[in-house]
């Protein structure tokens, strides 16, 4: 009787010192040990393919990008991070601290502290992993305090969603004058891509421009790719409220090489975000008609984050809208509807680009080229005092202190606009009146350089010639200082070859040269 009496004494002690074992843990946020490696990662959610990207009657094979028919290969298993409990919980908070749009002055609610307790005290009630459990911790943490938009992703879903099959970059030549772009994601490449693509191609008679699934996270991207189309007097391009309620305009340096001339934009159910701001702003155009299917709502800005355990939260952290203040809440509508096929899309766009738009086509100008060293009848390094003042056309005078002066910052610029010729002449410190031609353009159409560019040349057929971007110094840097009249030209673009002491000036558009021009090589 005593040694049971005894026994009972010490499981009662025993049962006693485990319960203040637990209390103690739970006190200093310490666990139990069991589960605190990642578990297997959920079981992967199947990730629907976009369709298939549509049909061109005349493909260009030359372009830098195109479509693969090869099968894409599966994606890469989930990886397995060890990680111990909580740490996703505490990126959680941190990110609801610095980043959320929603908690904003709930922020210091949510204690990292009480939702560790919580974990610790539901791994005590049942056997299910930790990392399961703090999973599902996170994704209620979210519906409490985040924004409905606000989405928690586990390891398989962010890893499938970041390897998803996507239809690649395209362009192609539609029809006669007419270029198809098929953006599936902007990227900060994305705006340079479009750019070489028009330089290569004529697209006088229009553009398509595919936004159907596209996406876009950045609001610079949006501003980036629409300045492509739009000319400078829309502006901002996008705007942005931040957390604070503070409002932010997006510009652009970007040249409009493409503003004014006719834009299909096809969009669908799956065109969301940024890329529906990007379409919405590209309506504002008379030249633009919007084709397809209603968008998404893109009220809300938001940004993936990926967490210690390889899962991932996307979270709203602003809101935008066009640059005209029109908020995308509800999408948006397209101008005329298009159903069926691919083809069906391609042939509503193409019959929407055949509908003349009213506005005043660009003229063509005549193009023009240069020989050798000399320029006609001037020469590098002319001492513009003996030019004939009978002959001079109008004159653009920058000052050295304006800071405007392209090339030679410290010198006055004269820029002379005569018959068939433009002369960039500077007069250097120290010097009185004379003022000598560094670089020299002309606009005289029977002139051609060593190599034979000829009249009908284009921005390919140069770039094939004297090389494109990263050979003998190309760069696009305008000429013009601002505040000449030649300075804020949208119907126009500039290529230098530093390495050669060439400069061509293109028609946007046509890609044809209309100018081009002798420099000292490096100057």
């Amino acid at each position: 009787m005593i040694n049971r009496r005894a026994s009972s004494i010490l499981r009662c002690r025993v049962r006693n010192w485990a319960d203040l074992t637990f209390s103690l843990m739970l006190l200093l946020g310490l666990g139990t040990g069991r589960g605190w490696a990642n578990p297997s990662p959920l079981s992967a959610v199947p990730t629907l393919p976009l369709g298939p990207a549509p049909t061109a009657p005349q493909p260009a094979p030359a372009l830098p990008t195109g479509e693969t028919d090869a099968p894409l290969p599966p994606p890469p298993p989930a990886p397995t991070v060890e990680t111990k409990a909580g740490e996703d919980l505490r990126q959680l908070v941190t990110l609801f601290i610095n980043e959320s749009l929603t908690v904003g002055d709930e922020a210091a609610a949510v204690s990292y502290n009480d939702l560790y307790t919580q974990l610790l005290a539901r791994s005590y009630s049942n056997d299910t992993p930790m990392l399961t459990l703090e999973y599902t911790l996170i994704q209620e943490t979210l519906r409490q305090y985040g924004d409905p938009v606000d989405q928690f992703l586990s390891p398989s879903d962010f890893n499938a969603l970041l390897n998803r099959p996507t239809r690649i970059f395209r362009a192609d030549s539609m029809a006669p004058q007419v270029v198809y772009l098929a953006i599936p994601e902007l990227t900060p490449a994305t705006a340079q891509e479009i750019r070489q693509i028009l330089f290569m191609l004529d697209y006088s008679r229009g553009i398509i421009l595919d936004l159907r699934g596209a996406t876009a996270y950045d609001p610079q991207v949006v501003a980036d790719v629409a300045r492509l189309f739009l000319p400078r007097s829309i502006t901002p391009l996008v705007i942005t409220e931040d957390r604070f309620n503070q409002l932010q305009g997006w510009e652009s340096v970007n040249l409009p090489v493409a503003a004014g001339f006719p834009l299909a934009v096809l969009v669908d159910n799956n065109t969301r975000q940024g890329a529906v701001l990007l379409a919405a702003q590209l309506g504002l155009s008379g030249s633009t008609v919007i084709l397809g299917q209603p968008t998404q709502g893109t009220e809300k800005q938001t940004r993936f984050f990926p967490l210690p355990s390889g899962a991932a939260v996307e979270l709203a952290v602003g809101r935008w809208q066009t640059g005209d203040n029109r908020p995308m809440v509800n999408g948006l509508p397209p101008d005329q509807r298009v159903s069926g096929s691919d083809q069906d899309w391609i042939n509503a766009a193409l019959q929407a680009l055949s509908v003349p738009s009213g506005r005043p086509q660009i003229p063509q100008r005549p193009l023009v080229l240069a020989q050798d060293e000399r320029v006609g009848r001037f020469q590098l390094g002319h001492d513009t005092r003996n030019i004939d003042a009978s002959l001079l056309g109008n004159v653009d005078f920058i000052r050295d202190d304006s800071g405007r002066n392209v090339f030679q910052p410290n010198s006055d610029l004269k820029i002379f606009y005569l018959q068939d010729y433009i002369l960039f002449t500077y007069r250097n410190p120290g010097v009185v009146d004379s003022f000598f031609a560094d670089r020299i353009y002309t606009t005289d159409a029977v002139a051609l350089t060593a190599e034979r560019v000829g009249i009908g040349d284009t921005y390919a057929q140069v770039t094939q010639v004297y090389g494109g971007p990263g050979e003998n110094g190309y760069n696009e840097v305008v000429p013009f200082p601002m505040g000449t009249r030649e300075a804020n030209r949208e119907d126009r673009y500039y290529v230098n070859y530093d390495a050669l002491g060439l400069g061509f000036i293109f028609e946007v558009g046509s890609n044809q040269v209309v100018a081009v021009g002798l420099y000292k090589p490096g100057s």
